[in-house]
């Protein structure tokens, strides 16, 4: 196995996403995987556990966004379908009837970062670190990040740490409303018990009104921003800056190789 892959299960009304990379690697993205999570949200809607959790195998990586062989070969052609797909299977997760949770233990950055932001809610170990970090190799969040960053934490700090790429610690991303529990892995154990059986205790029918009422009310902007950030990551990829960026980080991943 050479790629990240997603297991996937339902027991006693809890459906379970886990991202399971190579032995020593972290979980990462690409048009392979995303299929396969398309495959599983949609396994879910069908099968409708009252809650879901989206997690990884690794205590170190959450997911670290796209993988190299998607860098490789990412150019002016390329980028747009790879921003769409994001997008559509991003949103089929947000989407879902029922309560999504992201379990964040480790890092979570770019694209990783984006997929927990799509869950309805992000519970985070102390050891969590979180980023918006595209920028250092000159691309912008092109799965919905900009709207759904900004919608957590606001414009002013959306920018902050957009603009930094500074990495963002449990305690601080909870302070800032970027995630909404962190602790121990004790404590965090204990919160998502403690919430998925409160959650399945739960008139289902009522939950999933609720959410799509609130989800609802920006699907315009949603649709909007997909075609925003597909643009202007053509831009991105137009920048000699950019490109000389990527060539670096590409050399030098190649070379620990």
């Amino acid at each position: 196995m050479n790629t990240t892959r997603i297991q996937y299960k339902i027991e006693d009304g809890v459906g379970t996403l886990l991202l399971v990379a190579p032995e020593g690697k972290p979980p990462t993205l690409d048009a392979a995987v995303m299929d396969e999570l398309e495959q599983c949200i949609a396994k879910l809607r069908a099968e409708a556990p009252r809650i879901v959790l989206v997690r990884s195998a690794s205590d170190r990586f959450f997911c670290v966004g796209a993988n190299l062989n998607v860098l490789q070969n990412t150019d002016e052609q390329t980028i747009v379908p790879w921003v769409m797909q994001g997008h559509r299977v991003f949103n089929m997760l947000e989407d879902l009837p029922m309560p999504v949770v992201a379990v964040v233990e480790g890092y979570a950055m770019g694209g990783g970062l984006e997929l927990a932001m799509a869950c309805d809610l992000i519970f985070a170990s102390e050891s969590a670190k979180l980023a918006q970090s595209e920028a250092g190799l000159g691309f912008i969040p092109g799965w919905g990040g900009t709207r759904r960053l900004t919608g957590r934490i606001g414009v002013p700090k959306a920018k902050y740490y957009y603009y930094s790429g500074k990495m963002i610690g449990a305690t601080k991303a909870v302070e800032i409303g970027l995630i909404d529990f962190a602790g121990s892995k004790e404590d965090l154990d204990a919160e998502l018990f403690g919430f998925t059986e409160a959650v399945v205790g739960n008139n289902t029918n009522a939950l999933s009104q609720f959410k799509t009422i609130l989800n609802n009310q920006e699907r315009a902007a949603r649709d909007e921003n997909a075609a925003v950030e597909a643009f202007r990551s053509i831009n991105c990829l137009q920048d000699s800056d950019t490109k000389q960026r990527l060539h670096d980080f590409l050399t030098k991943k190649g070379k620990k190789q």
